[in-house]
């Protein structure tokens, strides 16, 4: 798979079980750190995590996540075995609210169908002065 921003392309499958999440978040603070990414750790952990979190939610397959960039643009992909796209709910009074915390801490988002099932994906880059 080609992803649109250079470099080399970190992968890590996380197992179906209660600390899938954590070790997700593990796996990107450390490719973070190896990348040199210069943007908020915090909120790439964060997505990341929600990311991961849905494809466990809402699939009986192993997530896949993927990370590749440098210091100022960074790409994060998921994969899942489900072929159901996902799209953000308007308001919920329990959960849904993931995918517009994922908007809005990235600069561009989205999903396609991919082996079987799909790839969620989302892309940021540092704030930092040139």
């Amino acid at each position: 798979m080609e992803l649109s921003v250079s470099g080399p392309v970190a992968e890590f499958s996380a197992p179906i079980d209660r600390g899938a999440a954590g070790l997700a978040r593990d796996f990107v603070r450390k490719t973070l750190s190896d990348l040199g990414y210069l943007g908020d750790h915090g909120d790439v952990v964060l997505v990341a995590s929600e990311l991961v979190s849905n494809a466990l939610r809402h699939t009986a397959t192993i997530p896949v996540v993927r990370l590749a960039g440098d210091a100022r643009r960074l790409r994060v992909e998921v994969e899942d075995g489900s072929p159901v796209l996902p799209r953000p709910r308007l308001s919920a009074t329990v959960g849904g609210w993931g995918l517009q915390l994922v908007q809005q801490l990235t600069t561009a988002w989205g999903a396609h169908a991919e082996r079987g099932g799909k790839v969620v994906w989302c892309e940021m880059t540092a704030d930092v002065a040139s």
